[in-house]
Formats: C-alpha cells, structure tokens, sequence
C-alpha cells in the first residue's frame, strides 16, 4: 500500500484464502485475521474473502471466517457449490452488502455485481442453478447440512494422507523431507532436499505410478523450488495408501535419502 501510494496509485482490494488454501493448505490465525480487518480500515480497502474450502475444518473447529468478523462491511465473501455439490454446475456466490453510492441513490454492492455478471457471461445457466437450488431444498435450505457428508470425506482422505505418510515414513523419513499436515483441505505440501522439477515428476510418474504437483507452478520466486503438493480430494482410502506406498519408495531412492 505504501509502494502505490508513493507511486500515485491506490490498492483497491487484497484478495485472500485464509483456510487451508490451494496450494499450500496453511490458515490464517485469529491475530492475523483481525489485522487483516485492521489493514482495510486503516488502508480503506476491501479484502476478497474465498472460502472455497473452510467447509473441511474440524467438526469442533470455532475459527470465525473473516466475513464473520468484519463489522465496517470490509468483507466481500466467495464461495463456491463445486466442491459440495459438483463441479460441472458451475455456481458460486458472493456475499457483497457494501453499498455502491450513485448520482440517484445507492445500493448493495451485492446487486451491482448481479448485473455486471449479466452483462459478462449473459447470466449463470438456469439449469445449474435450479439443480444447485434443489440440492439446498433437499438440505432444508442449509449450505451446512449440503456439506455435511462431502466435509466427512474429505476430511477422512486427509487423515488418511496424513496417516499413510507418517506410517511409510514416519521416523524413516529420507534427510530433508518434510511433511506437513494441514487440518483441513485438499492438500498436504511435501519439502523436498532435491528441486521439484518436471524431469523429477516425471521419474514418479514413469518409474513409481505417481503424480503429484510442483510447487514452483504456484510461486513467483523459488520459495516452492523444492516443494510438492499431494491431493486427496479425488482418490478413495486404498488408492490413498497405494499411492504413499509408492511415493515413500520414491522419495527414498529419488531424493538422496
């Protein structure tokens, strides 16, 4: 904010995954999230909330997302049915109540976006959102109760990633591996003591039967040269342990270990 305002520009928005973010699963503690808060008020920006995955915390988890936390409406939220009704509906939404000032009026922000989304994409399919809305209808009109089942999943593929590593690996692991384990999402990072480049990708793939992705692909600077992403969304248990199975022998033969 700094830098735009010496250079005579002004940041408008920060936009932000704060739980279990895709690629690297992290989430933003309590104390940052209430100087996120304290950033828009004081830099009079607005911070662009997605929550495409906050669905997969803990049952007992009581981290309030950053929408519920905002009091001066700094907050725009974004969430999405593909992960807890499917993908191909294509249907999010946008919890905007900012108000937008005109020469005649005002009104929520949240309509604005409604009619510039009219004028982009000629509208979302009626189709996806009759069957969006019946899925809700089905759930007694909850987003939560929808998730319910798909949370239960995903979280019991995570614990089982997490799990199977830590059996495969566990006190075996080779020297400069390092797993670490988020407590929700779809993904578990891996640091590697080698870099994480095609050719190494494609020596798992070939020679072991596994995929995963390089974290450089999601970097701007070499933070995620040696680092790797594993995803848990898709693949039942067994695969799960097959996969782990096979990536620890790949880790101990492939990476100096």
């Amino acid at each position: 904010c700094r830098e735009a305002r010496a250079d005579g520009r002004r940041v408008r928005a920060c936009y932000v995954a704060p739980d279990f973010s895709n690629p690297g699963g992290v989430r933003v503690t309590l104390a940052a999230r209430h100087r996120l808060l304290d950033l828009a008020a004081r830099e009079d920006l607005l911070l662009i909330e997605d929550n495409a995955y906050g669905f997969t915390a803990p049952e007992d988890d009581t981290l309030p997302g950053l929408k519920a936390l905002d009091t001066a409406r700094r907050v725009i939220h974004l969430g999405t049915f593909a992960k807890v009704g499917f993908p191909g509906a294509r249907v999010g939404y946008a919890v905007a109540d900012q108000r937008v000032r005109h020469a005649d009026g005002e009104r929520p922000l949240a309509e604005e976006l409604a009619d510039l989304k009219s004028m982009v994409t000629v509208n979302t399919s009626a189709l996806s959102q009759a069957v969006i809305g019946g899925l809700l209808l089905e759930h007694g009109r909850s987003l939560t109760a929808l998730a319910r089942s798909k949370a239960e999943r995903y979280r019991g593929n995570l614990a089982c990633l997490s799990d199977a590593l830590q059996r495969h690996l566990g006190d075996g692991m080779p020297p400069g591996v390092v797993a670490h384990r988020p407590a929700g999402g779809f993904f578990v990072r891996i640091e590697l003591p080698v870099p994480a480049d095609l050719a190494l990708l494609e020596v798992s793939a070939a020679e072991y039967g596994v995929l995963w992705t390089p974290m450089s692909h999601f970097s701007l600077t070499d933070r995620g040269d040696r680092q790797i992403r594993l995803s848990c969304s898709y693949l039942d248990p067994e695969r799960i342990e097959t996969g782990v199975r096979r990536l620890a022998d790949f880790l101990r033969k492939e990476t100096g270990g």
